[in-house]
């Protein structure tokens, strides 16, 4: 859910209880019996619900004695800052943790609390004698009656928020991994290591026997391999060789790509595919593969941090040839990013002087 829709929907929320009550008031002028033809509109009567928060409770005594003070601060905490409080503390901190954790010690704890607040704040109250506005039972039960209600609403706005985007997120998960899975194997790429191989059978048999066995595996990485939730950056990285000793077959220049990988890359699991579409399209946009390291890829892994980058030069005077399956769109990766890996990620693309850089930096803990 997009944040503007969804602060819109607070704000509706929150203007619909004032407006209610007055429409309430309102339509009690025209009952049966009770016709009124001096009547009051919705907005007077609106008027006169904001006014009653800051009338004197104390009648006939002076706007600044303490009783008055104290029951206008009354006036506001029960009708304004008990409900919105309470909401957004089960809306925003009790209902996440409890859908994330579902603990007894949290429930326990929050409705202690939803017990014990409402009687403390309110006996206070009536100990600096705001029984001039309320009788002490009457306040009391009211601040719980408020108290009870918006901690419900506020949890269910947050489990009804929750399940619209668990709803959301899968489709769109399904919705990149079928494009994903479309764009997987790049038919300019399998096409040309198969003419590599052709060539290779009548000059070097033994060279096409090995370049059709990594061929054969990074068909089966793509197709098999990757049909689950998380791999070992060492299998990913594994392919990601695969991939460009299989590029560097159609080049003359074999200090064409440099691949450098500090850290150990063992026993971290990571979103499949995640950078070989990066390569791709360094292999893609690299329109002179003639300089040397003229496409640079490393990996720094510090812990669970793996930070990515790919560099390549280019030309923007030479057009760039492309086919209609060159790898997948930046748009899908950006987007399976932030499903996978929400603030968790940190992604940047550069184009400056005839070079293309990408940096993505992925917080695999807890993946």
């Amino acid at each position: 859910m997009k944040k503007s829709v969804k602060y819109l929907i607070h704000i509706c929320f929150w203007i619909y209880f004032p407006f209610a009550n007055a429409f309430s008031t309102w339509s009690e002028q025209f009952g049966l019996f009770n016709f009124d033809h001096t009547s009051k509109n919705i907005l007077q009567i609106l008027l006169e619900q904001i006014h009653s928060l800051i009338v004197p409770p104390d009648v006939g005594s002076e706007i600044w004695k303490m009783s008055n003070i104290f029951g206008i601060i009354f006036h506001f905490y029960v009708y304004i800052i008990l409900p919105i409080c309470t909401f957004y503390v089960f809306y925003g901190i009790f209902m996440p943790k409890f859908i994330k954790s579902k603990t007894n010690k949290n429930t326990i704890l929050t409705l202690l609390t939803l017990l014990i607040l409402p009687f403390a704040i309110t006996t206070s109250f009536n100990f600096l004698t705001i029984a001039v506005a309320f009788e002490y039972t009457r306040s009391l039960t009211l601040t719980y009656i408020l108290a009870i209600q918006f901690a419900i609403l506020g949890s269910l706005f947050r489990i009804l928020e929750n399940w619209i985007s668990t709803e959301k997120l899968a489709k769109q998960n399904f919705q990149s991994e079928l494009s994903l899975l479309k764009n997987q194997i790049n038919p300019h790429f399998l096409f040309n290591t198969l003419n590599n191989i052709d060539s290779l059978i009548k000059s070097n048999a033994e060279k096409a026997s090995e370049t059709l066995v990594k061929l054969s595996e990074i068909l089966r990485y793509m197709i098999y391999d990757t049909n689950v939730e998380k791999v070992q950056l060492s299998n990913e990285i594994k392919h990601i060789e695969s991939y460009i000793d299989l590029q560097k077959i159609q080049f003359a220049n074999k200090e064409l790509v440099s691949l450098s990988i500090q850290g150990n890359p063992e026993n971290i699991s990571i979103a499949p595919m995640l950078f070989i579409p990066f390569v791709e399209n360094a292999f893609k946009h690299c329109n002179n593969k003639n300089i040397q390291n003229a496409i640079r890829i490393s990996f720094s892994i510090d812990n669970k941090m793996v930070n990515f980058e790919c560099v390549n030069e280019f030309d923007k005077t030479q057009k760039i040839t492309k086919d209609n399956s060159s790898g997948i769109g930046l748009n899908i990766i950006k987007r399976r990013l932030e499903l996978i890996y929400p603030e968790k990620h940190m992604l940047s693309i550069n184009e400056e002087n005839n070079t293309f850089k990408v940096k993505l930096s992925v917080n695999a803990n807890d993946y």
